[in-house]
């Protein structure tokens, strides 16, 4: 009795999969194309028993999803995986039979797979956060707008039901009418779905309770902590605080050699949408809480307001982990 490792390049348009067994036994990869996933079940089904992993990428889930009932699915970090293997000849094949190897002698850096209640959370936050950037740049547009006309709108925000009412009555010129109007268009499409959404994510919102331990904290609300919920994951994954703080990207580089230790930028490695919403937070945060106020001061004094808010960021990294894994041991405890 013997188990294959299956090694998986996945692309766009096609998937390259390499197997090899404790024997050191070879299957020579095969190319298939993504919409044939019959073919792609008969060929890891034919394995009998097997260990597949796949490389991280935006279009895994699917592959995941359709394999992992034949198998257990593991998911390779990209960037660790880079660190790791330094090639001169890179192929598709190669690609599937280097993974094969790693899984075989046990050095895939794994990366985190959310359950699918995390990663439903995940896709409907991430969409409204893009949402609202879209949003932000159609108004940023409409003021380049008034700005090329030397215009100025009599309101503050001119982004109400009055402002805008005065936008459409405006007369830019034939071509700046046109691009106004598909401005506003598009103003009142994502104001729309944003509004879809915002009511799904409401309605998500009873399926994750554990929110609550991080509501009470100042400039975070329902969708902040619903974002923070889905990229976090569970809370257990994580073995100490400043785990959280590195998932984020908010941790400083470190070059060490000697007696030399220099420390740069963050290092933006991580999550993206989380590290986007904590200092976002972080900005609120400081008016009202005392503890994260006088540590943003300190920082401040020897860097600036921009490190500030990006430490602080990283402390409300750890404070919500605590939070949420305190409220997920007691919940545990009372439902034992």
């Amino acid at each position: 009795y013997f188990m294959w490792l299956v090694g998986i390049d996945l692309h766009r348009e096609s998937v390259v999969i390499a197997a090899v067994n404790d024997t050191c036994e070879v299957i020579k990869p095969v190319s298939v194309r993504c919409e044939d996933t019959a073919t792609i079940v008969n060929v890891v089904k034919a394995l009998g028993s097997f260990r597949a992993v796949i490389e991280a990428s935006a279009t895994y889930r699917w592959l995941y999803d359709l394999l992992r009932g034949y198998g257990t699915i593991l998911l390779a970090h990209p960037f660790r995986l880079r660190v790791m293997v330094q090639r001169r000849t890179k192929t598709d094949k190669l690609d599937a039979q280097l993974l094969a190897n790693l899984l075989r002698i046990n050095r895939i850096p794994l990366a985190y797979i959310p359950p699918e209640p995390y990663q439903q959370l995940r896709e409907l936050t991430r969409r409204r956060a893009r949402l609202g950037r879209e949003l932000a740049a159609a108004k940023i547009h409409l003021r380049a707008l008034l700005a090329r006309q030397n215009r100025r709108a009599p309101y503050r925000v001119p982004f109400g039901v009055r402002g805008l009412a005065w936008f459409r009555g405006q007369d830019f010129g034939w071509v700046e009418n046109l691009v106004r109007d598909e401005l506003l268009a598009r103003l009142k499409h994502y104001g729309r779905q944003a509004t879809i959404l915002d009511r799904h994510l409401e309605r998500l919102a009873d399926a994750f309770p554990q929110v609550e331990a991080i509501l009470d904290i100042h400039g975070i609300g329902l969708y902040s902590a619903l974002l923070i919920v889905a990229e976090l994951g569970e809370p257990d994954r994580f073995r100490w605080a400043k785990q959280v703080g590195a998932y984020a990207g908010l941790t400083s580089r470190v070059h060490q050699s000697g007696g030399h230790c220099y420390r740069g930028s963050i290092t933006r490695q991580g999550s993206t949408w989380l590290r986007w919403i904590l200092v976002e937070a972080a900005i609120k945060v400081i008016r009202e809480e005392a503890a994260l106020k006088n540590f943003y001061t300190r920082v401040r004094k020897r860097s600036s307001a921009k490190i500030a808010r990006v430490a602080v960021a990283r402390k409300l990294a750890e404070i919500c982990w605590k939070r949420l894994r305190r409220w997920q041991r007691e919940h545990a405890n009372q439902a034992a």
